[in-house]
């Protein structure tokens, strides 16, 4: 598989109701970690992957994610890379800006970046997500797989509420906020051949519904993410992301 031949689709329409006041004037995709905007942390990652174009599919708070990519992200992006010392990557992708509002679904996105996309295959990501994806077993993974249609990354995140079994009435076990082995969950970083792309027709529900759910009519695989999983949901999520980027520069790099 190659991915010269992928384009990045990076969802960032959602308003974030969840982030409370912090987005009030600004996407969630904006909102510092360590210093730096969890976009730009996204964008250096795809730069170290070797991906040439990014569409931003925005909608809430475009503008600001706009003005910040065309006079920021690759300024903040270089920085990280000095910190986690990869200043050798030189790479930096083409960003295309497709723009509708926080209420389009996540086909509606696709579809309107087509034009853009192309014949290409595309890497949807979401722009609150952080993960530490390992490249090469990834790349690997895509290449030993080349009848696949899609590529979707799981990761096995730690419950964040204690979970309890019942009997009747019964609580017979209790298990503090730890990782369950049989539980994986869409993570993001996910590959889609451009034939599948064509297949999303009823835009008006998200693709995840639509294509990731058809499991009879195409042939999904699970690459297995073991590594560092965040999605940034709230504001704990953020403070706790903050905390792992001060213990570990390269938490998901």
């Amino acid at each position: 598989m190659k991915i010269s031949n992928t384009i990045a689709v990076l969802f960032l329409g959602g308003k974030s109701t969840r982030m409370g006041n912090l987005t009030a004037k600004k996407h969630k995709s904006l909102l510092n970690i360590g210093g730096y905007s969890i976009l730009s942390h996204i964008y250096t990652q795809l730069r170290i992957f070797g991906i040439k174009e990014i569409i931003f599919c925005t909608g809430y708070k475009s503008n600001k994610i706009i003005d910040y990519s065309k006079k920021k992200i690759l300024k903040d992006s270089n920085k990280i890379l000095n910190i986690i010392n990869k200043k050798n990557i030189k790479n930096t992708p083409n960003i295309f800006f497709s723009n509708l509002t926080e209420d389009n679904s996540t086909s509606q996105r696709i579809f309107g970046a087509r034009k853009k996309i192309g014949k290409k295959n595309i890497l949807v990501l979401y722009g609150d997500t952080l993960l530490n994806l390992s490249i090469k077993k990834y790349k690997t993974f895509l290449n030993k797989n080349m009848k696949l249609d899609i590529a979707l990354t799981i990761s096995n995140p730690i419950e964040k509420f204690g979970v309890v079994k019942l009997k009747d009435d019964k609580i017979i076990s209790f298990s503090e906020k730890k990782s369950t082995k049989t539980r994986w969950v869409n993570s993001g970083w996910i590959f889609i051949k451009n034939e599948i792309i064509k297949k999303i027709k009823n835009i008006d529900l998200n693709f995840e519904n639509t294509i990731l759910t058809k499991t009879d009519k195409f042939n999904i695989l699970g690459f297995k993410n073991k590594n560092y999983y965040m999605p940034i949901d709230n504001i704990t999520d953020l403070h706790n992301a903050n905390i792992d980027w001060k213990n570990n520069k390269k938490t998901w790099y």
